[in-house]
């Protein structure tokens, strides 16, 4: 039986360490595709089918342009966005004892899905979910118990456009 020779060596030796790095890269891009589509920082859009996801205080969000100010003095606002993927809060509410959620939309979904709901942070759970998709509609007199409450746009590439007014009431 022959020894390989040097140059015999060193080649397969080279070999080796090319198919080390090839599977290193391999197992690499698995953990990336991974990651990058599981979790709501990467990938915004898993956060509306996932109630969890969207009670968090922390909102994330993507949207390719949009316009959505503030609430006026009279708590309206009007907002167009374009491919809003994620959850964003768009009022924080202090309810006192005796007061009462009223509310009004106008909302028109072009594409995807969209829907706003009321979060009661103390006890991280959806407590009403105002709309859902296209739609006009209101709720007049909701009763709360003294607490904070956000009111969350959800969406999963949703084109929308609307009007969304808010009124406390004694």
């Amino acid at each position: 039986m022959t020894r390989p020779n040097k140059i015999e060596v060193m080649k397969m030796n080279k070999r080796k360490k090319l198919h080390l790095i090839s599977i290193f890269c391999i197992v690499l891009a698995v953990i990336l595709c991974y990651i990058l589509t599981n979790f709501p920082i990467f990938n915004p859009k898993i956060i509306y089918g996932n109630d969890s996801l969207i009670v968090r205080e922390i909102d994330n969000y993507h949207m390719a342009n949009g316009i959505t100010g503030a609430f006026d003095e009279n708590g309206i606002i009007n907002f167009s966005i374009k491919s809003f993927s994620g959850s964003r809060t768009i009022r924080i509410l202090d309810i006192y004892e005796g007061e009462n959620l009223s509310c009004t939309w106008d909302i028109s979904v072009n594409r995807g899905q969209f829907k706003l709901v009321l979060i009661d942070i103390r006890n991280g759970k959806i407590v009403k979910t105002i709309c859902e998709g296209s739609g006009i509609g209101s709720i007049n007199d909701y009763e709360l118990s003294s607490a904070e409450y956000r009111i969350k746009a959800v969406g999963d590439n949703a084109d929308v456009e609307g009007k969304f007014e808010i009124e406390l009431t004694k």
